[in-house]
């Protein structure tokens, strides 16, 4: 029972340490500490850290002793792997729909303020929910045809952070788009297609 709740609070952890660094407040601070040459490398920064924690969580789900919670049976388990296909898909098209270099954080390397610069992508995917990331990312958690307890852990945790992690979230793309935003808000769901706020 210990390692799935060490697994939980290190995804949580984890999810905290995301939403922090990700904030305006942290960039500034960042600045206010090492100058302002620093907002060039921030995204690929805070991209880099995201990864490298990441990965001691899920050494943690792969090779801590673990109980096998539940198994999908064929063939149910084809029309599963069917779906996340086609939400892998949804997420790469979703990366693509935004502008890459600047999610990658290429872009900021020649221009520090790409971030806040770009538009606000409202068609596509983003036409049908605000977090399509987050949607197939959920999706793609739960339909794991093989799930223990430390997995268990790890989707519960990620799916609490996507779900509590949209709030800070949409308060700074308020910040950057304003009332153009706002209006993408009362117009297109959270997260859950056709359910407005």
């Amino acid at each position: 029972m210990l390692y799935p709740i060490l697994v939980f609070v290190a995804t949580a952890a984890w999810g905290v340490f995301h939403s922090w660094l990700a904030a305006f407040s942290t960039k500034q601070m960042a600045g206010k500490v090492f100058g302002k040459g620093i907002d060039r490398y921030y995204r690929l920064i805070f991209i880099g850290a995201a990864l490298l924690t990441l990965v001691p969580i899920l050494a943690m789900v792969a090779f801590l002793p673990s109980r096998t919670l539940w198994v999908i049976p064929l063939p149910w388990r084809y029309l599963t792997l069917v779906i996340q296909l086609l939400a892998l898909i949804g997420i790469l098209v979703t990366v693509f729909q935004t502008d890459l270099l600047a999610f990658a954080g290429i872009k900021q390397l020649s221009d520090p303020d790409a971030e806040r610069k770009n538009r606000l992508t409202t068609r596509g995917v983003y036409g049908i929910v605000r977090h399509p990331m987050y949607l197939f990312s959920i999706i793609l958690f739960w339909l794991l045809p093989y799930i223990t307890d430390l997995i268990l852990a790890f989707i519960t945790a990620g799916t609490l952070y996507f779900l509590i992690g949209m709030i800070p979230e949409e308060r700074k793309l308020v910040e950057v788009y304003g009332e153009e935003y706002q209006r993408y808000q009362e117009d297109v769901s959270r997260i859950i297609p056709g359910l407005k706020r």
